[in-house]
């Protein structure tokens, strides 16, 4: 079973991944300022890229459908709703599907509060361990450090350097993948050009502002069992991450002598 505050920020850090590793493209591309119109998908993608690189901040979020209505092919189906700063601000909130809970996280440097929800923990932890948890915390949070390995997993999740190479798609495409354009169209209340594309048999979608800076705001990766829909807002924009009121705080360590090893 995994640990129950990893398994939420992991969650959404994986499909974060998979679903916009798709903005690698083969092939440098122009910095020309010509009308996207005239740009080949590549070179399209090569600017959202470099917008996303030069983001002092980013908010994202993560949407996953599952299509059979199975539970085979997602291991931690999740929401997510994450803001982040290059100043190690996040804050947000990441939810598991099927009725296993909510966590909602503030981060500020190498401090970290989770809040995980009742049926999260009873969720998560075994025997009346969850109900424990759940009844000990009372609607508060728990405070740590980045450094502690039970946290560890909002680290990576609410690293802002780590995302920008999740949607920047660090990984390599398969030789011979190639992107096309579709037809102009809106996401996200923004006109848009789709950069589309086929990999590892799945649909990927890369949704580029066509008014303003040429941004990324959205991108989906679809299979015949699932699709996920990672957006992306908040280019450049103050990240409120304040940290709960002392009283409404359990720490860490004060919580694993009540209960045990977590």
């Amino acid at each position: 079973m995994p640990h129950p505050i990893r398994a939420a920020a992991t969650a959404a850090a994986s499909t974060l991944l998979a679903a916009s590793a798709a903005l690698a493209a083969p092939g440098a591309a122009s910095a020309a300022e010509d009308d996207l119109s005239r740009l080949s998908a590549e070179e399209i993608a090569e600017r959202a890229r470099s917008e996303l690189r030069d983001a002092s901040s980013l908010r994202v979020t993560l949407d996953q459908d599952q299509f059979d209505g199975g539970t085979g092919a997602l291991e931690d189906p999740a929401t997510a709703d994450l803001a982040m700063d290059e100043r190690g601000r996040c804050a947000g909130n990441v939810t598991l599907t099927r009725g296993r809970g909510s966590v909602e996280l503030v981060k500020r440097g190498d401090e970290v509060w989770v809040k995980p929800d009742r049926d999260f923990w009873e969720a998560q932890l075994p025997g009346g361990q969850g109900k424990a948890a759940a009844d000990t915390l009372s609607g508060r949070y728990v405070h740590g450090s980045t450094r502690d390995g039970v946290l560890a997993a909002v680290t990576e999740a609410c690293d802002l350097d780590s995302l920008k190479e999740d949607l920047t798609g660090e990984a390599t495409p398969d030789e011979g993948t190639r992107m096309t354009k579709g037809a102009a169209t809106t996401a996200v209340f923004t006109p848009v050009i789709p950069l589309l594309r086929q990999e590892d048999g799945e649909r990927v979608a890369l949704y580029v502002a066509t008014e303003g800076p040429p941004r990324l705001v959205q991108a989906t990766r679809t299979s015949d069992v699932k699709e996920d829909t990672v957006t992306v807002t908040g280019y450049g924009a103050e990240v409120r991450a304040e940290p709960p009121a002392e009283e409404d705080t359990v720490d860490l360590s004060t919580l694993r002598d009540r209960l045990g090893p977590l």
